[in-house]
């Protein structure tokens, strides 16, 4: 069995944003990423089902992610934009979520021996959506 671990996909930026929306305002959580495109995920789960990695790297997991951090509030901000809107992100940590440390402490960022592959957030975003009219 082969496992990737990937960072968070480009296409969670629209659901994060779209569940987070009350009126003309998001509330994203405070989570630091390295965004990465489905599809270059699935391309790399191919490639991995091909060519297998070795048992004893001595490496943990295989691992993928954009080519560049950034905070989902910033790729919402990106989003919202391009599709014109909602109006404001406003990024908020919550202390009730579970999950709140490793969204903000550089947990879900990859680590020094991961595969960093675009397209960047800005650049899939400006390609798979049309400018707002």
């Amino acid at each position: 069995m082969q496992i990737l671990r990937a960072a968070q996909f480009h296409e969670l930026v629209e659901v994060m944003t779209q569940w987070g929306t009350q009126g003309d305002v998001a509330h994203i959580a405070t989570m630091r990423t390295q965004l990465v495109a489905a599809r270059t995920v699935a391309e790399a789960l191919v490639d991995l089902a091909v060519n297998p990695a070795p048992a004893a790297t001595g490496a943990s997991f295989p691992e993928i992610a954009g080519p560049q951090p950034e905070t989902m509030a910033g790729a919402a901000t990106l989003f919202a934009a391009r599709v014109g809107g909602p109006a404001r992100i406003i990024e908020a940590s919550d202390p009730d979520n579970p999950d709140r440390a490793a969204f903000e402490d550089g947990t879900l960022l990859p680590s020094p021996h991961a595969t960093l592959a675009g397209p960047t957030y800005a650049a899939w975003l400006e390609a798979t959506h049309p400018v707002a009219k």
